[in-house]
C-alpha cells in the first residue's frame, strides 16, 4: 500500500509540474519594446509620409516600365554596337577597283565609284542573290546583306556595305524588300550622287532614332533612381553637391542608416497644418 502510495505521489509530482510548464505558456512575459524600423520616421509629418508613399508607387510604375518596354529598346544598344564592329571588320577584304571617292560617312575606309558601279552593274537579279546565297535565320524572300556581299565576295566588302545601307532605312539594318533594292539599285546605277545622299538620308533618320532612344530609356531611369531615393532613403544628401557629396560623410557611405522601411500611416489631420 505504502509502495502504491509513494508511486501515485510521484504520478501528482509529475502531472503538477507539466501543468505548470504548460500554463506558463499563456503567462504575458514583458519585452522590450520594439524600435521602429528606421528612427527618421518618428520626426516624419503626414505630408511627408503621403510623399514617400507616392513616391513608392511611382518608383513601381518606372521600374515596371524599365524592365517592360524599355527593356526591348535597351537591345538596340548592343546589337548598335555589334553591327558597327561587323563593318570595322570589313575594312581590307575584297579588292577595290579604285575610281573617284564618294563622299559618305561612317566607314572604316574610303568607298570608290569603281567599286560601288561594278556591286550596281552585278549580272545577277536580286531575286537570284536571294535564292543562290540563303542565310540561316533570315525572313523567306528578303534580300540580305550576306547575300549581298556573296554576290560580290571579290569586290571590296566596304563598297558592298555602303550600297545595302543606302538601300534601307535607319542604322542596324541587315535585310531588304527585293523589290525596293532593285528599285534603288537602278537609281544608284544612274546617278551615284543618289546614292550618297540616300545613304546620308538614312544614317541620319537611324543615329536620330537611336538618340531618341536613348533619351527615353535615360528618362526613364533617371525617374526610377528618383522616386526609388524619395521613396526609401528621402533624407539621403548623397546627391546634393555631386560628385563630391557622393563620395564624402553625406554619400554612400551614409546610404544604409537613411533608409526608411515603413514610414507609418499618415494623420490626414496633420497633412496641412493650420497655424
Amino acid at each position: 500500500c505504502n509502495q502504491k502510495q509513494q508511486s501515485m505521489m510521484k504520478f501528482s509530482l509529475l502531472f503538477a509540474t507539466c501543468l505548470v510548464g504548460a500554463t506558463n505558456g499563456f503567462v504575458p512575459i514583458s519585452r522590450p519594446a520594439q524600435q521602429p524600423s528606421s528612427l527618421i520616421s518618428l520626426n516624419m509629418d503626414a505630408a511627408t509620409i503621403q510623399e514617400i508613399q507616392a513616391a513608392r508607387t511611382a518608383f513601381v510604375l518606372c521600374f515596371a516600365g524599365a524592365l517592360g518596354s524599355a527593356a526591348i529598346g535597351r537591345e538596340a544598344i548592343p546589337v548598335t554596337i555589334r553591327e558597327w564592329q561587323k563593318t570595322n571588320e570589313l575594312k581590307g577584304k575584297g579588292t577595290s577597283l579604285g575610281g573617284e571617292e564618294i563622299d559618305l560617312i561612317g566607314y572604316p575606309e574610303p568607298v570608290y565609284a569603281n567599286d560601288v558601279m561594278s556591286i550596281l552593274s552585278n549580272n545577277m537579279t536580286v531575286y537570284e542573290m536571294i535564292d543562290a546565297y540563303p542565310v540561316d535565320g533570315a525572313n523567306p524572300g528578303y534580300l540580305r546583306f550576306e547575300s549581298l556581299a556573296q554576290a560580290n565576295a571579290e569586290t571590296s566588302q566596304v563598297a558592298v556595305r555602303a550600297v545595302f545601307d543606302a538601300i534601307v532605312m535607319g542604322i542596324n539594318k541587315n535585310q531588304a524588300a527585293p523589290r525596293v533594292a532593285e528599285q534603288k539599285m537602278a537609281l544608284f546605277k544612274q546617278d551615284l550622287e543618289v546614292l550618297r545622299e540616300n545613304s546620308r538620308f538614312t544614317k541620319t533618320v537611324g543615329v536620330t532614332a537611336l538618340f531618341i532612344l536613348l533619351s527615353i530609356l535615360g528618362a526613364a531611369d533617371y525617374f526610377m533612381i528618383y522616386h526609388l531615393w524619395h521613396g526609401w532613403f528621402p533624407e539621403w544628401h548623397g546627391f546634393d553637391h555631386m560628385p563630391a557629396s557622393l563620395f564624402d560623410e553625406r554619400g554612400i557611405t551614409n546610404l544604409l542608416s537613411c533608409f526608411v522601411a515603413d514610414p507609418g500611416n499618415p494623420d490626414p489631420s496633420d497633412a496641412f497644418p493650420m497655424s
